[in-house]
């Protein structure tokens, strides 16, 4: 029985933190987030940026990676790259939206900031400082 490995207050901690359900979160100000985008050195800063923060991340290259995490295990919030190379960012968001999960587009292509003004979906136009990130990120949690 796992119970019978805690024994002190601390301990009761990592039992109740092992026992949190899937896209559920441990404390009130950290998220799990899955990032999508095909430059890794982005993936990694935002990365960084998010876990200096607390929030828990993950970060992945492909569609396909993050359709096979999405059907295990639904982060707080999906930021995805507008451009993958490998299929429809908008079928992820649909995807990770559909499991409860809120998203954030991410777009360095003119035509889609078009296309997402006015439109609800929240967005980040490319090339943007990491402080826009973190901010958009946070806006974005802390909606109902």
């Amino acid at each position: 029985m796992i119970a019978s490995k805690f024994s002190d207050a601390k301990d009761d901690l990592a039992l109740a933190l092992l026992l949190v359900p899937p896209g559920k979160r441990c404390w009130p100000d950290m998220a799990r987030i899955l990032i999508v985008d095909t430059q890794s050195d982005l993936r990694h800063t935002l990365v960084r940026l998010l876990e200096q923060k607390g929030h828990s991340t993950t970060a992945v290259a492909t569609v396909a990676e993050a359709a096979t995490i999405l059907a295990v295990d639904v982060p707080d919030l999906l930021a995805t790259d507008v451009v993958l190379t490998d299929g429809s960012s908008t079928s992820l968001v649909k995807q990770a939206e559909t499991a409860g999960a809120k998203t954030l587009m991410m777009t360095g292509s003119p035509d889609r900031i078009v296309e997402f003004d006015g439109s609800g979906q929240p967005y980040l136009s490319k090339p943007f400082p990491p402080e826009a990130f973190l901010r958009r990120v946070e806006q974005i949690l802390a909606t109902g």
